[in-house]
């Protein structure tokens, strides 16, 4: 059997190379997908290693089984929870600026769900360390109760201020100190179809922005703003519950050098051009998204029809997270988002002009939610395979929480574009530029960890 030797200065580790399936004979060229992390081709990330590696880091991954599907299933509530309610604003943006805050400039309250977007992705880099040190369990079921509280605390705000702080900041903050480190614990169990589990995490995701906005807009008209978010926080409440109980992680804590941040990982091209191809991206990303009503009204329709905008668009991401998955499994990461961010773009140039009738403003939303759906499965991704699984929660934690800029940014340049406008083409032309930039740059990207324009990533 073949040998692989690492050295160091001290010592000469022997390993047994990992036995192939089904005795087939080694590829010419296996894809990076293919390899285990420590084991980078040269040309991967311009032969970038974050650090040196060791035996240990060598998993031997469940890649499914009864215990690595409950823990996705759990990762999938959690995003329903969090993610879900996030996902939702576009109905609490219509309610407030024509009842609760009629004499607010909608770029003031486009920062409720802005703030919302950005502090969802910041504490990733607090729990994704945390992870990698072995807390998970403890952390989690703290954040839980504090989120659950500032749910509830929504339906008795009074002034904008308060709103601003609760559900902007501290909905938007806890439910990061939940998600954060989500995507790492999937990694845990998962290798080869790790990108088909993250497709199911984030399908969590689209059912809550489908269900619940469509409950919170029923449920105003019957029994008022304070008792449908109660009705709300329950919901979310039961799934976070559930969450709490299935997620796990599965590899020991590893101590590796650093603390928050792991500076060396940005020295890796790869990787620093992939955060800032996350950040252009979602400046203009969910602008749509928290526009899709209040556009559809300002053409004459119906607010019974185009409120269902907003869950059309959701319920559509479900189809791009579930085949995105299974198309990054099988072609790559980035080799299957730069498609779909292409046509993300597309449809946000278009999503102003689609107008005319019915037919055409469903057709937009159920494309664009297709595109937003599989760039939001596949974030993880690209940064898990930058660099070892001992540092895997941290990188894939800096790189969330570096996304939080452009997250907060993009709606309300998106209000102000539409305040000094006073429509919404320019607006689709913003969001539109900045999406297809970030393909660019993802591009890029793929370059960069190549060598390369052509291969698998």
């Amino acid at each position: 059997m073949q040998k692989v030797t690492f050295k160091d200065s001290t010592a000469v580790i022997t390993l047994d190379e990992p036995r192939r399936l089904n005795g087939d004979a080694p590829e010419a060229n296996p894809s990076v997908d293919e390899l285990p992390y420590l084991w980078a081709s040269p040309p991967l990330a311009v032969s970038f290693e974050p650090e040196k590696p060791h035996a240990q880091e060598v998993p031997d991954f469940p890649d499914g089984g009864t215990r690595a599907w409950s823990v996705v299933i759990g990762a999938l509530f959690m995003s329903f929870g969090t993610f879900g309610w996030i996902n939702s604003f576009g109905v609490f943006q219509t309610y407030y600026e024509q009842y609760t805050f009629k004499d607010e400039a909608a770029s003031n309250i486009a920062w409720i769900g802005s703030i919302q977007y950005g502090l969802i992705f910041i504490p990733a880099l607090l729990t994704g360390r945390l992870l990698d040190l072995g807390y998970y369990n403890g952390p989690l079921a703290i954040s839980s109760v504090f989120y659950v509280a500032a749910l509830f605390l929504v339906a008795e705000c009074k002034t904008f201020l308060q709103v601003i702080l609760c559900q902007g900041v501290a909905t938007g903050f806890f439910a990061g100190m939940l998600f954060g480190s989500t995507p790492a614990i999937v990694s845990h169990w998962f290798l080869k179809k790790r990108s088909q589990a993250f497709g199911v995490l984030a399908i969590g995701s689209s059912i809550g922005g489908t269900v619940l906005p469509i409950a919170t807009q029923q449920l105003f008209g019957k029994v008022g703003f304070k008792w449908s978010v109660r009705a709300v926080a329950f919901i979310i409440t039961f799934a976070i519950i559930v969450a709490n109980l299935l997620l796990r992680p599965r590899l020991p804590p590893s101590n590796v050098k650093g603390g928050l941040i792991n500076w060396q990982s940005f020295k890796n091209p790869a990787f620093t051009c992939c955060v800032l191809a996350y950040n252009v991206t979602l400046l203009g990303l969910y602008v749509p998204l928290i526009y899709l009503d209040l556009a559809g009204q300002a053409a004459g329709f119906s607010p019974n029809f185009t409120f269902y905008l907003i869950s059309i668009a959701n319920c559509a991401s479900l189809i791009g997270r579930l085949s995105s998955g299974i198309l990054a499994d099988r072609f790559g990461a980035l080799n299957t988002l730069i498609p779909f961010t292409l046509i993300g773009a597309i449809a946000s140039f278009a999503w102003p002009y689609a107008n005319s009738n019915i037919a055409s403003m469903v057709v937009v939303s159920i494309i664009y939610g297709c595109a937003t759906g599989a760039f939001v499965s596949l974030i993880p991704s690209a940064p898990a395979r930058l660099g070892g699984m001992s540092d895997a929660g941290r990188r894939i934690g800096m790189a969330i929480t570096c996304m939080s800029l452009g997250a907060t940014g993009g709606p309300p340049l998106a209000g102000v574009i539409r305040t000094k406008s006073g429509g919404f083409d320019d607006v689709g032309l913003y969001s539109g530029g900045v999406i297809l930039t970030g393909c660019i740059l993802l591009a890029v990207t793929r370059y960069l960890a190549l060598g390369k324009w052509v291969g698998k990533f």
